[in-house]
C-alpha cells in the first residue's frame, strides 16, 4: 500500500504505521475494495490515542479494523465495478487455483472466512485471533476447525481435489 508515515504527523509511543499495511491487507480481505479498505485503514491509525503505548498495538488496530469493516458492511451498498479497458485476463493454474480459493472462502460464513484469512493468511496464533476476534483461544481453536472442515467440504465440492493445508 505503501503511504507515508509522514502525512499523519507526529505521534508519541509505538509508530502504528508499522501495522499500517497489515490493517489495509485485512481490510482489502474482508471487504475486497481497494479504495474502501484505504479509507478503514487511515480511519484505524487516525482513530488511535496519542501517545500509543500498547503492547499488543498490532491486534488492536487489526481489531480496530474488524469493527470498522462491520460498520462498512452495514452500510455498504452494492455497486457494479467498471473494468478498466487495458486490464489483461490470465488462464493459468495458479490463477485458476487463487479463483477458486477465493470463491469457496467466499462461499463460506463471515467468521470461519475470517478465521482462515487471519490464521492462513496473516500466519496468527490462535491467541491472537482471539484478541482480535474478542473469542478465547479455545473458542477460536474450535472455530477453526469447523472453519477448515467447511472450506475442505466446499473445495471438493468444486475442485474433488482434496485440500492441502
Amino acid at each position: 500500500m505503501g503511504f507515508g508515515w509522514s502525512q499523519f504527523g507526529s505521534r508519541k509511543g509505538e509508530n502504528p504505521g508499522r501495522y499500517l499495511d497489515d490493517v489495509y491487507r485485512y481490510a482489502a480481505m474482508r471487504i475486497g475494495q481497494v479504495e474502501d479498505a484505504e479509507d478503514i485503514a487511515i480511519e484505524v491509525v487516525q482513530a488511535l490515542p496519542n501517545p500509543c503505548n500498547r503492547e499488543d498495538l498490532r491486534l488492536y488496530m487489526l481489531g480496530m479494523a474488524r469493527r470498522k469493516v462491520a460498520n462498512w458492511y452495514r452500510s455498504y451498498k452494492p455497486t457494479v465495478p467498471l473494468l478498466e479497458a487495458d486490464q489483461s485476463i490470465r488462464f493459468d493454474h495458479q490463477t485458476d487455483q487463487i479463483s477458486m480459493v477465493r470463491d469457496v472462502l467466499q462461499g463460506l460464513s463471515d467468521d470461519h472466512r475470517e478465521v482462515l484469512v487471519l490464521k492462513y493468511y496473516f500466519g496468527m496464533t490462535s491467541a491472537e485471533i482471539g484478541t482480535v476476534m474478542e473469542r478465547s483461544s479455545e473458542a477460536v481453536d474450535s472455530l477453526l476447525q469447523r472453519a477448515r472442515a467447511s472450506f475442505e467440504s466446499d473445495w471438493v465440492a468444486l475442485n474433488s481435489d482434496p485440500v492441502k493445508l
